[in-house]
């Protein structure tokens, strides 16, 4: 058997490093330097669309295309969860593990920054893998995790995929593949998470903000799951609608392993520290977002406040504002910088929210800086950050750099 490695970058090179321990036969190319088609399969990296052509030549020939997903997961057996979501996979992500290393031997890879495959080479001897797992990941991939984790969906990606449909059945693979005796978590509230719960042959497990009847609830300002009262929420977590959601994905999956008790879980919980960059607060009324790839991270994030000067931007993967249109209420001005900035300009002049453009996320903070009175500045940027950064914890520190250097100023 001999695999071809196509797309060098982070996840492909944990790859070659579990195909090197199990001493399989590989070739690690680019697109441009294929020039054979004897392979048993072919594991591309997750940029890679299945459109391409090289991509589309081997499944004319009917060899297998997989991700580092599917290959890691066929070549070791542990226990695997899998967290995916149009929003939210890197928080709830982060609370798995950081409540199940209470009891447990727990490792956090995939999507999160740290390859899956380098993860089971390097962390042989851990008893939980939790695999934060994108879209790009999941497309096409025949996956059976002990748990997996659907937290939302949203129109994201569309760059990639060619349609929302496209997009949709890809995530949907986290749990369509898996077998009776695993467990699959939802929200109860998503019709089209919903609609997918139909065609899943796992146990299945709900949560709901909404809903009292879901397996974990909200009541009387406490998390519920299955009638026993799990933690109580205090009002910063409540101000944090997509966090508490985050919470109750991670309860559902947490107390489903002997020894995760609530006691145990409410005590984590005081330990936790939130993912950076997802509505960081650097004083009393600047907050840094710079985590939201996508206009519904920035709702998410609106929906914490009353009066807001919005810094926003970014490159565009041919995001749809229009969902905007229900939280523009919140807005008092908009200041738009990178790629995406004449495309924001647009849709807030034709929903009369003041909107002014700038060359640099430098300029936009000094001129919301300025204008501000009594309002919370809100640096979520709603597009990716590869315009102008290498990624969002890069844009992030960016930013906490830029207030600083104005806060000491002053």
């Amino acid at each position: 058997m001999k695999i071809l490695v196509l797309g060098k970058g982070v996840a492909n090179d944990g790859v070659i490093e579990l195909l090197q321990e199990e001493n399989v036969e590989y070739d690690y190319l680019e697109i441009n330097e294929v020039d054979s088609f004897d392979y048993s399969y072919v594991v591309k990296a997750p940029g890679i669309p299945y459109t391409a052509e090289v991509i589309l030549e081997f499944i004319k020939r009917r060899i297998r295309v997989l991700t580092d997903i599917e290959l890691g997961m066929s070549l070791r057996k542990k226990l695997y969860i899998g967290v995916t979501g149009s929003n939210g996979k890197t928080t709830t992500v982060s609370l798995l593990q950081h409540i199940l290393s209470a009891q447990y031997s727990v490792v956090a890879c995939g999507n999160i920054g740290y390859s899956f495959c380098r993860a089971l080479v390097e962390q042989r001897d851990a008893e939980i893998f939790i695999i934060e797992m994108s879209s790009f990941q999941l497309e096409n991939s025949k996956i059976d995790p002990d748990i997996s984790l659907f937290l939302n969906v949203h129109p994201c990606h569309l760059d990639h995929h060619q349609t929302f449909k496209d997009y949709v059945l890809s995530k949907a693979n986290i749990c369509i593949n898996q077998s009776e005796n695993h467990l699959f978590i939802y929200p109860s509230d998503d019709a089209i998470i919903q609609s997918i719960v139909k065609q899943v042959q796992a146990r299945t497990s709900s949560f709901s903000r909404n809903n009292p009847l879901a397996d974990c609830y909200i009541s009387s300002h406490q998390i519920f799951y299955k009638n026993h009262r799990i933690v109580k929420l205090s009002s910063s977590m409540e101000e944090k609608a997509f966090f508490v959601e985050d919470m109750m994905a991670a309860i559902s999956a947490s107390i489903q392993f002997k020894g995760i008790t609530p006691r145990i879980i409410q005590k984590q919980m005081k330990t936790f520290q939130e993912v950076e960059y997802r509505l960081t607060k650097l004083n009393d009324f600047i907050y840094n977002d710079a985590k939201s790839t996508n206009p519904y991270s920035t709702i998410a994030a609106l929906c914490c406040f009353s009066s807001v000067e919005l810094i926003c931007g970014g490159y565009d993967r041919k995001e749809d504002l229009f969902c905007l249109k229900d939280s523009l209420s919140k807005l008092k001005r908009v200041y738009a910088y990178g790629q995406s900035k004449e495309k924001i300009k647009k849709f807030m002049d034709e929903n009369h929210v003041e909107c002014f453009i700038f060359d640099s996320l430098d300029e936009a903070f000094y001129q919301a800086f300025k204008d501000r009175k009594d309002e919370i500045i809100l640096f979520s940027p709603m597009f990716a950050s590869f315009d102008l950064f290498k990624n969002y914890i890069e844009r992030g520190a960016y930013f906490n750099k830029i207030v600083m250097n104005l806060l000491k100023s002053k």
